[in-house]
């Protein structure tokens, strides 16, 4: 549970890194600025769906230890309400966001959570 948790750990740290880049980018260049601001909203859905599945799989190991600890479901509808919610404020605000900013910022977390999982196994 020490490489996952140690994994997950790092996979948080790398995304808040990119968040912060982002963040820098959209100061620094605002001709860029609707697709930053929608790549953030991506990250932000992104780091969300990062959580819940964190705390499902937590609580599935924890359930193999305790069997006390009972796992509650796995956050699937969770998971798509946040970035259903990121793609319908997308499409209610298209001067604001664009969808393939979006789009790739809810893929952030899973491209850095395997990165990150495939190197604590090595």
């Amino acid at each position: 549970m020490q490489t996952f948790t140690a994994a997950i750990r790092a996979t948080f740290r790398y995304a808040f890194f990119c968040v912060s880049i982002v963040l820098i980018l959209w100061a620094l260049l605002p001709e860029y600025r609707i697709f930053l601001q929608s790549l953030l909203l991506g990250m932000s859905g992104s780091l969300m769906n990062g959580a819940v599945l964190f705390s499902k799989v937590w609580r599935v190991g924890q359930s193999t230890i305790d069997p006390g600890v009972r796992p509650k479901g796995t956050g699937m509808l969770t998971r798509i309400l946040v970035a259903g919610f990121a793609v319908f404020l997308t499409i209610r605000f298209p001067e604001t966001f664009v969808v393939s900013g979006v789009l790739i910022g809810l893929f952030l977390y899973l491209v850095l959570g395997s990165i990150s999982v495939y190197r604590s196994f090595k």
